[in-house]
């Protein structure tokens, strides 16, 4: 931040009645560098230069008389001496308002001022950016915020460059933020050069929203919002303006997710709708009555019926172009798209004697959570089991892959994460107290919904040695039946259950709040006594 300087630059005369009248000025000098500083070291009151001078004052030149020319002390002090009745000067005058320096502070002072360096500066001319970077971002943010006032060198390289490269590395390590980048449409102004950039501020702005919101995450409380509705919620799916409910009597209902409001609701089954899920064009149902059906989204008409279980429809999940369902039949059934609207079954998986109660797949895993407490692995598309992984003590009640890592839920209370790779497990989690219904993970963090009604969270990390860290844990009682379904993504959890609500703890929501309440603070602070800006 700006400080006041310790002192002012000014020319000034001073004049006496006659040339017998003594000036009332008592000096000083030091030699720095073959320069002779001269100081006023004490002024007589009542002297004539008693309400121009005061002690510390620096004397630069006597009558345009360049002190630090002289080589000898004794000269520059008879010209001030021998001058007429007016003598003219061009002093350092002291600043009142900052401390008063003995000679030798002075003196050290003089030699800082003489040997300062910009740092910054002299690697971004011996093009060493890379150097300048490092040393920047071993500050933390709030430091590298108030270097932005240093100078205008320093604002350009921070507020630019860093918090611009800062920016792309946690988008790059966090999938949640890329999500996040995307909702916002923070790509526009990255991962180009910054001269292509109108307003290089952007990016301060970028970051601190990502700082508050991961102080939200970690130790604030989100926003809430909830949702009635007309029937036990078995299966929700949401998208950044939508959430759709799959509800226990047979219908789905949608409701807008900025205002809270019901949209529309139709029903679609039998009997309960277990699970949901959707892409652009169309949403999935799956069903207590054993079948899986394909809805478009714009006139909600049924495109496709599909029989195929023989028993209930547990769990699906769709994937760019393809489908997986999970049926208590022990059947996992793999479809494929081949136009917006049109369906097909690509194959069967069944080669465990339980019920399958949880899917999930990727690129090249297909896992699967089971009744009898295994979670399986299965290459694609080849189909083949690679691992059957034991731990659980009861039921698998949930199952989310996210590259090679796996995240399941059950009803010994507990939540896993497993490397579908190597097919072990990571890190047990044992916080919730009652059976665990569900679990969603994004990113980096966890989340599951037990039958207490309550939402775990838990943010984690790896160290060094590959190991799983838990960095933060939180719980929330949010509802009063059993949490049946859950969804995550950076800014949001949105959790279901059997007491018929849906509720919508909203971080990104509180972030913004707080920060549209600072930015809407009035600039100029009033005194309150005074009746003045401060």
């Amino acid at each position: 931040p700006w400080v006041r300087s310790d002192r002012l630059d000014m020319s000034l005369c001073i004049q006496r009645a006659s040339i017998r009248e003594e000036w009332g000025v008592t000096l000083e000098y030091t030699v720095q560098k073959d320069k002779l500083l001269l100081f006023v070291k004490s002024v007589l009151v009542g002297s004539p230069a008693y309400k121009v001078l005061q002690a510390g004052d620096r004397i630069t030149t006597i009558n345009d008389w360049e002190i630090e020319k002289i080589s000898e002390p004794e000269v520059a002090e008879n010209l001030f001496r021998a001058a007429g009745n007016i003598v003219t000067l061009d002093i350092e005058k002291v600043n009142r308002y900052q401390k008063q320096f003995s000679l030798d502070e002075k003196i050290e002072k003089y030699r800082y001022e003489a040997s300062k360096l910009d740092f910054l500066e002299e690697l971004l001319m011996r093009n060493m950016d890379h150097c300048a970077e490092y040393i920047v971002s071993l500050l933390d943010f709030e430091d590298q915020l108030n270097c932005l006032v240093v100078c205008q060198l320093w604002n350009e390289f921070i507020g630019g460059h860093v918090f611009k490269r800062k920016v792309e590395a946690l988008i790059d390590n966090d999938e949640g933020l890329q999500e996040l980048a995307e909702q916002e449409q923070w790509n526009t102004g990255l991962y180009i050069p910054t001269t292509e950039v109108l307003d290089t501020s952007v990016y301060k702005k970028m970051l601190a929203k990502i700082f508050l919101l991961k102080d939200m995450w970690r130790c604030r409380e989100p926003k809430a919002k909830r949702l009635f509705c007309d029937s036990f919620v078995l299966s929700i799916k949401t998208d950044d303006e939508r959430i759709y409910c799959g509800l226990n009597n047979g219908c789905v209902q949608v409701w807008d997710l900025a205002y809270l409001g019901k949209l529309r609701e139709q029903e679609c089954h039998d009997k309960g709708v277990k699970c949901i899920d959707m892409n652009t064009k169309v949403f999935l149902t799956g069903s207590y009555d054993t079948t899986f059906k394909v809805w478009r989204k714009d006139d909600w008409s049924c495109v496709k019926t599909f029989p195929c279980h023989t028993d209930s429809v547990w769990d699906l999940r769709l994937h760019e172009n393809s489908v997986a369902t999970a049926g208590l039949d022990g059947t996992v059934i793999m479809y494929d798209f081949v136009s917006d609207y049109e369906i097909n079954v690509r194959c069967y998986i069944q080669a465990h004697g339980d019920l399958v109660s949880a899917v999930d797949f990727g690129p090249d895993y297909l896992i699967t959570g089971y009744e009898d407490a295994n979670v399986g692995v299965w290459t694609l598309p080849a189909g083949q089991m690679i691992h059957s992984m034991e731990g659980h003590n009861g039921g698998v009640t949930g199952v989310q892959l996210q590259m090679n890592l796996a995240a399941t839920s059950s009803y010994d209370a507990t939540v896993r994460l497993w490397d579908v790779e190597l097919g072990t497990c990571l890190k047990e989690f044992k916080e919730p107290i009652s059976f665990c219904r569900c679990v969603a993970f994004h990113g980096m963090r966890l989340v599951c919904g037990d039958f207490g009604g309550n939402v775990h969270f838990w943010d984690i990390s790896f160290s060094t040695t590959g190991k799983v860290q838990v960095d933060n844990h939180r719980t929330w009682e949010c509802h009063q039946g059993h949490v049946v379904c859950i969804q995550l993504n950076a800014c949001r959890i949105i959790s279901g259950s059997r007491d018929r609500y849906v509720i919508v703890n909203d971080f990104w929501a509180k972030a913004m709040d707080q920060m549209n309440r600072r930015e809407s603070k009035p600039a100029v602070k009033m005194s309150r006594f005074l009746r003045r800006p401060l």
